[in-house]
């Protein structure tokens, strides 16, 4: 009998050894840390933007744990409030590299993660968002496809190999003109959106803001419902601006159908880099947006089919940015260069 609890005893003994609460709370202490140094970095981190240097006042929503390769939590997606302007936004951290580094940072709107529940959620790289569904198959949080995890965690290793990420100094580009009116929707945003450029660029030699508005508005054809077709900006305009005996020295969409002047979308026929060079020259941009996921505090669930007057870029450390005045009198409000956030898009430039 004796012999028996001996027995017993040293089995205890090992088990006890190969569970050591102590490991637990070690690892479990580990992780904890992590998360507390990435949410106070998240806290500070805004006021090195030229975009949200004045972000004081900032708290954590919720900050969401990023799986990479081997399953390990490799970066948090930490959704925040401002309480100064009261905006949402995130930011995505890298945590494997010693000190926090940012991989994203969107300053307005909430991100992917953040409605989802308690499943295992991974990062593929710049605006890839997924989630582990069943058989090691991964959701895209926003096209909705499928993807192996293999293939995914890969393609988002071989990206970021040969780049260094970038930590919170930020050394970046950045141009905002200044004194760029900021107008209230009114009668349509296309409208809206050419009489800020217009009255940037003419002054007083053109009407002033309603009127502006409302000419242009009837000029481009805009109906009822503030809808306005892409095909009667150009004319629109001019007919305007010759009512005024204002010549344009430029008038049209950057990319156009040669034979009808009519605007091409998309990024390819629309880069940031001649976006930069008309925002380098003083010249707003009017950005004709279409399906825009992109968000502002104005337009929580996305901008659609919408138009924005851009009036500065920002690239660094969190992605590339254009600043637009949304027709909702919000300021300048940063939106990724991205066709998820800007759709299906196209510059037009008056000047």
């Amino acid at each position: 009998m004796r012999k028996q609890n001996v027995s017993i005893a040293i089995i205890i003994c090992i088990c006890l050894l190969m569970f050591n609460p102590a490991n637990v709370n070690a690892k479990g202490k580990e992780i904890d840390d992590s998360l507390l140094t990435v949410q106070q970095f998240v806290l500070e981190a805004p006021k090195d933007f030229p975009t949200t240097s004045s972000w004081i006042h900032n708290s954590i929503i919720s900050a969401t744990p990023l799986y990479g390769i081997n399953d390990t939590v490799s970066a948090y997606c930490v959704d925040f409030f401002n309480e100064d302007i009261k905006q949402e936004a995130y930011m995505i951290v890298n945590i494997t590299s010693g000190e926090p580094q940012i991989l994203e940072f969107h300053p307005n709107g909430k991100s992917p993660y953040s409605d989802c529940g308690h499943e295992e959620y991974y990062y593929g790289g710049f605006e890839n968002y997924y989630v582990k569904e069943n058989n090691n198959q991964l959701r895209n949080l926003l096209t909705n496809t499928l993807a192996s995890e293999d293939v995914v965690l890969c393609d988002k290793q071989a990206s970021t190999s040969s780049t260094s990420s970038v930590s919170r100094s930020v050394t970046s580009g950045y141009h905002n003109i200044s004194g760029v009116p900021d107008y209230k929707w009114r009668k349509g945003c296309t409208p809206t959106s050419l009489a800020m450029s217009i009255k940037y660029k003419f002054g007083s030699s053109v009407d002033g803001q309603n009127t502006l508005i409302d000419r242009l508005a009837k000029e481009c054809g805009t109906d009822a419902k503030g809808y306005t077709f892409s095909s009667y900006i150009q004319p629109g305009v001019l007919s305007y601006l010759s009512s005024k005996n204002i010549k344009p020295s430029f008038c049209r969409a950057y990319s156009a159908l040669a034979v009808s002047d009519i605007p091409i979308f998309g990024a390819a026929s629309n880069p940031l880099s001649a976006y930069q060079s008309y925002i380098n020259s003083d010249v707003p941009v009017i950005i004709l947006m279409e399906d825009a996921k992109g968000t502002s505090a104005a337009y929580p669930n996305g901008f659609g089919r919408h138009s924005v007057c851009g009036t500065g870029y920002y690239t660094g450390s969190a992605g590339q940015f254009v600043i637009v005045h949304t027709t909702q009198c919000e300021g300048d409000v940063y939106v990724a260069y991205s066709g998820t956030a800007l759709g299906n898009f196209a510059w037009f430039i008056v000047y």
